[in-house]
């Protein structure tokens, strides 16, 4: 009998062959010497609970000769058993491998749109807050600063003097990027290098944003200015 004729499990091609003998499995392992635990294993085709293969075939041709099976047919099942099983097994996983190369190209085109969303709305940083006005010489007369002229300008009345120029000086450490608004004004990029420096001028404030924490050093008006992060980390700022 050739093993292609028989396309059943090798341990349901044994068990149909030791019911036809009314042999009970206690039976048959009495008369092998083969495990009860074995035999229901390999009736079952729990490979995994099985010995190594070289015992398993020689446990197959001892049980095929007490239950009147044919030991070559049960071997050949028993090896063509096998074979599916690697075969799913590859298939399971080729198929587990293209789930996780899908699953990286997912996570690092989801990174690329989060960095390039980050990028572009960084156009609306600035600060919404409407812009101060500043004193214009639209009046045809102005009193002369007195002795409190100090207090004018600070509430803003007909006789305060301009406010003092901000003065900010930035300093690269590292390579980064940064973005400037100066007044709520029109933000302007730029690209640093170590040493690299820039002085920038304003009257209210300044909103920056930051490529890396740790890239600048930032002084107001000679007085140097905290910036709390870690390399690499985007933080934004606003001074004063």
């Amino acid at each position: 009998m050739a093993p292609e004729s028989h396309q059943e499990p090798f341990g349901s091609y044994l068990r149909d062959f030791r019911l036809k003998q009314d042999l009970a499995i206690e039976t048959v392992a009495r008369q092998t010497k083969i495990a009860v635990h074995c035999l229901r294993a390999m009736e079952d085709n729990a490979h995994d609970q099985l010995p190594p293969r070289a015992y398993v075939r020689s446990f197959i041709r001892t049980y095929a000769d007490a239950v009147g099976a044919n030991a070559d047919v049960a071997v050949g099942l028993y090896l063509s058993d096998l074979e599916r099983q690697e075969n799913t097994k590859r298939r399971k996983l080729k198929r587990r491998a293209k789930l996780g190369a899908l699953r990286r190209t997912m996570m690092a085109v989801g990174l690329i749109t989060s960095i390039l969303l980050l990028v572009r709305y960084t156009n609306l940083f600035p600060d919404q807050a409407p812009p101060q006005r500043t004193a214009t010489p639209d009046r045809a007369t102005r009193p002369e600063p007195s002795a409190s002229g100090t207090d004018a300008a600070g509430k803003g009345l007909p006789g305060a003097k301009p406010r003092n120029k901000l003065k900010l000086q930035v300093i690269a450490v590292e390579q980064t990027w940064l973005k400037v608004i100066v007044d709520g004004q029109h933000a302007r990029s730029y690209d640093l290098k170590p040493e690299d420096r820039l002085e920038l001028e304003g009257t209210t404030n300044f909103n920056l944003m930051i490529g890396s924490a740790t890239g600048l050093n930032i002084f107001l008006d000679e007085r140097p200015v905290k910036i709390f992060g870690s390399k690499g980390q985007v933080v934004s700022l606003k001074i004063p």
